[in-house]
């Protein structure tokens, strides 16, 4: 797959103007989410090579990108031309769980790894989630 063009975000929206789907690619390698630093003066900061993959995503969304109200659903593909994803609105999805989706796997993967299952969660290369 080859990333060729910044700007290919697209969007489906019906009439009712709530979006259906909206897509696109972060045409860089991408780089897992750095931990909070602390600076030898006490300060806590986010590492530079984070806060710069945080603003190519916001530049692959682009201006003026569709608002998603209620539930949905996000397909992501990475590879090392880049970061290919999709949001889809979901009808009908309720939950009694608070907490983020994000949270709940990170705290699974890192309780499989300490219990032995693998060696270490960077050995995870496909992953399913669902919030119910």
């Amino acid at each position: 797959m080859t990333v060729k063009d910044k700007s290919n975000a697209s969007s489906k929206t019906p009439s009712n103007g709530q979006p259906d789907e909206f897509s696109f690619v972060v045409p860089e390698r991408p780089v897992p989410k750095g931990r909070p630093r602390m600076s030898r003066k006490g300060r806590v900061y986010t590492p530079k090579e984070t806060v710069l993959a945080e603003k190519s995503y916001i530049a692959a969304v682009g201006e003026n990108p569709p608002s998603f109200d209620g539930p949905v659903r996000v397909e992501v593909m990475f590879c090392q031309e880049g970061t290919f994803v999709t949001v889809r609105s979901l009808k009908e999805w309720s939950t009694p769980l608070r907490g983020d989706l994000d949270n709940y796997i990170k705290l699974c993967l890192d309780g499989c790894q300490r219990a032995g299952l693998f060696p270490n969660d960077r050995s995870v290369v496909q992953l399913e989630a669902t919030k119910e």
